[in-house]
């Protein structure tokens, strides 16, 4: 089967963890027989930090609505006009797709054409998981991906999100239809779903389901660990951080940020006898927005030479699985990234999380750590103390309730499948050949 998988951003490790989660809840449906064209902001990079030759059943190809379309960047008000008239055009060319007139020449490249082709003939579109629906960023891309599906005959599955709360004229005005198109809204929490309850058709088709990452855990190990107990300590802790431009009260609300894990890592070597690595997962990757390293190495460089000494940064990139193995032999971590909180767990590591948004909140809730969580906009050196002295005198009681939490999440995660398993097996009963024939007869009606 040929799905498509959209709107993903490689580069950032979290993210390749839900593609892969995403193949892995496909695959327990469809067995080996699952071929992925992954849409991404980055693919020439995205492809080199994951060759053919390690997934060849993957294929990065640029997101079309990035490529085709011109999105605004500064606040001149006549090129933003433009834009807009430019993407109007686009929409209309593209029911001239394949035509070799003007319009199909004037708009689309060979790369557009093929990619598009591609995603016309696939029998499934995922939007993977993810918190990018939210009003922090703009959505103008996002919603021009999903327009395109359209377009094609797609009707996209929304894969686990964490999205809204929706306040902007445009978003409310424009993703109403998108939802309405969609057979399936996955979301990883309650709060995203009373969201988009106003704006869904159906509400029935919207499920809350664990975060896609938990299908990835290593449940023989987590029940292993929960049978023994306490492992053999390693002496090594994880931090992961990482720089968040909506904190409140901006540069000083990261000094903040930044002084608190200084004493966090201060406290783990000098109190608890521990070494120390920062590392996360949006790292290594030159051409991507984000480095953690860089606050990792600023929060290092402020620490007493007795303490640096005992404490590193790990500044290069890991794939999800390399990251899995380095946080199975971590004794815990201290994780900002959501998704390094989840990879770590999923080996059965426990982790005091720190929240710059609702989802982590949502998630330490879920596993039994939210007394224990630390608040981005509202964290100081000594709550964050005082909680990790919480967490370390009681790892063994975190321990416990978070794998066992995890096995819930787990099959939470995996239950997707049973929600998808009646889409697809729709799409067998008509038959590929039968499916495509819609797809091209709603395309045709386009033009």
């Amino acid at each position: 089967m040929k799905v498509v998988v959209e709107n993903t951003v490689c580069l950032n490790t979290g993210d390749a963890a839900i593609l892969f989660a995403i193949r892995h809840i496909l695959k327990s449906i469809l067995g080996e027989q699952v071929e992925l064209l992954v849409l991404d902001s980055q693919p020439e990079v995205a492809a080199r930090l994951y060759p053919k030759e390690q997934y060849p059943d993957i294929e990065l190809r640029k997101l079309p609505s990035e490529s085709i379309f011109k999105y605004k960047y500064d606040d001149n008000t006549v090129k933003n006009a433009l834009k807009q008239v430019y993407n109007q055009a686009a929409f209309h060319a593209l029911r001239h797709l394949g035509s070799g007139n003007y319009l199909d020449r004037r708009f689309f490249s060979d790369e557009d054409r093929k990619s598009l082709a591609l995603c016309k003939d696939a029998d499934l579109v995922i939007t993977t998981g993810g918190t990018y629906l939210v009003e922090n960023y703009s959505l103008e891309r996002r919603i021009n991906q999903f327009k395109l599906g359209e377009m094609l005959g797609k009707r996209t599955i929304f894969f686990t999100q964490s999205l809204g709360p929706f306040e902007k004229p445009y978003n409310l005005r424009m993703l109403p239809p998108i939802f309405a198109r969609s057979p399936l809204i996955l979301l990883r929490d309650v709060r995203s779903r009373d969201h988009i309850l106003g704006l869904v058709d159906d509400p029935s088709k919207c499920h809350v389901v664990a975060d896609s990452v938990f299908a990835l855990a290593d449940v023989e190990r987590i029940k292993a660990l929960l049978m023994i107990g306490r492992p053999a300590p390693s002496g090594r802790v994880g931090i992961s951080v990482r720089h968040w431009h909506y904190v409140k009260g901006g540069d000083g609300g990261m000094g903040r940020y930044i002084d608190s894990v200084r004493e966090m890592a201060t406290k783990l070597v000098r109190d608890h006898g521990k070494k120390v690595t920062f590392i996360s997962t949006c790292q290594g990757v030159p051409e991507y927005a984000h480095d953690d390293s860089k606050t990792a190495n600023l929060i290092v460089s402020g620490l007493a030479p007795e303490i640096a000494e005992h404490v590193n940064v790990d500044a290069s990139f890991h794939t999800p699985e390399q990251l899995m193995a380095i946080a199975k032999g971590l004794d815990f971590v201290v994780a900002t990234r959501m998704h390094m909180m989840i990879m770590s767990l999923c080996t059965g590591t426990p982790v005091l999380p720190i929240a710059y948004e609702f989802k982590t909140k949502e998630v330490a809730k879920r596993v039994g750590v939210d007394d224990v969580l630390l608040d981005i906009d509202t964290v100081t050196p000594e709550e964050a103390s005082s909680k990790l002295d919480r967490f370390v005198g009681n790892l063994d009681h975190y321990r416990e309730v978070s794998l066992k939490a995890v096995l819930e999440e787990h099959a939470s995660a995996m239950s997707a499948a049973d929600l998808l398993r009646p889409l697809i097996e729709g799409l067998s009963a008509n038959g590929a050949d039968g499916l495509r024939k819609d797809v091209e007869q709603d395309f045709a009606r386009l033009a």
